[in-house]
């Protein structure tokens, strides 16, 4: 069970709360995690044990529902907010994307989270974050790139705008080694990347990302400007940013084409 001092904050008291409950039922995190109310890995209920991940709204009712608990981690979950305020839907995301058949992501900034190397993480993420929060943030991003060599992954689409791929970010050497990595990536059968080229006549107003599922409602992860991000599960929605993405799609070059660039650029570089 967890060391943490349940005084410290609201979310340290859930994570003693949940690795307590959680035990009392003899249940291990696998097996909390698998259960159909839950459905997150084992590792994502670990994380929320020893507060290297919040909680979110649909993990907590669904534990109160494995756990055979009344609105019990629902309500702590409420006062964490008002401690804390609300945690951004970036976390609702990660507990989904795992379980996607597929996911289709436009960035118009960098290069996304799935497909870059540790020290591209490093570099954009520490921006903004230090210390223990930006270690937490890294291991989140390279987590969450097992989807992509398990048994089964899920078929990956990719746009990017080609300034993306011509940016420096941290390095010469940094940036090589990303283009590298996602010239390699992009050889994958179950991975397509393809480059927006300067110019096309597509105008998106920030990055996204959808996810398809197989049983289940497709969603959407939207990027605005400033910290606005956000979950869409609104069934009109998310087929209007699914026009958007076959109209960027078809507007890119080729995935033979855009593999090509990426290996000139990194040779220019």
């Amino acid at each position: 069970m967890t060391d943490l001092d349940p005084k410290e904050s609201i979310q340290a008291f859930y994570a003693r709360a949940l690795a307590r409950e959680r035990t009392r039922a003899g249940m291990t995190q696998d097996q909390l995690g698998a259960h159909p109310a839950v459905i997150v890995s084992g590792k994502l209920i670990g994380h929320v044990e020893n507060c290297r991940r919040p909680p979110t709204e649909r993990l907590s009712k669904g534990i109160d529902t494995a756990l055979n608990l009344e609105e019990y981690f629902e309500s702590l979950y409420d006062h964490m907010v008002k401690e804390d305020g609300q945690p951004s839907d970036f976390w609702e995301y990660l507990e989904v994307e795992p379980h996607a058949d597929s996911v289709k992501s436009y960035d118009s900034q960098w290069i996304p989270g799935l497909l870059q190397t540790e020290e591209t993480a490093r570099v954009i993420l520490s921006a903004e974050n230090q210390g223990d929060k930006l270690e937490r943030l890294i291991a989140n991003r390279m987590e969450r790139q097992e989807i992509l060599h398990r048994e089964e992954p899920p078929w990956l689409v990719v746009a990017i705008d080609e300034h993306v791929i011509r940016r420096t970010v941290g390095s010469r050497e940094i940036t090589r080694r990303q283009l590298d990595h996602l010239y390699a990536l992009s050889q994958n059968p179950n991975i397509n990347i393809v480059i927006v080229p300067d110019g096309a006549q597509v105008y998106p107003t920030g990055s996204f990302i959808l996810l398809g599922f197989a049983k289940g409602p497709d969603l959407a992860y939207l990027e605005c400007a400033g910290d606005n991000k956000r979950i869409l599960d609104n069934d009109r929605k998310v087929k209007e940013l699914s026009i958007i993405f076959d109209r960027i799609t078809t507007a890119a070059m080729t995935v033979a084409d855009s593999r090509e660039l990426i290996r000139k650029v990194r040779e220019g570089m």
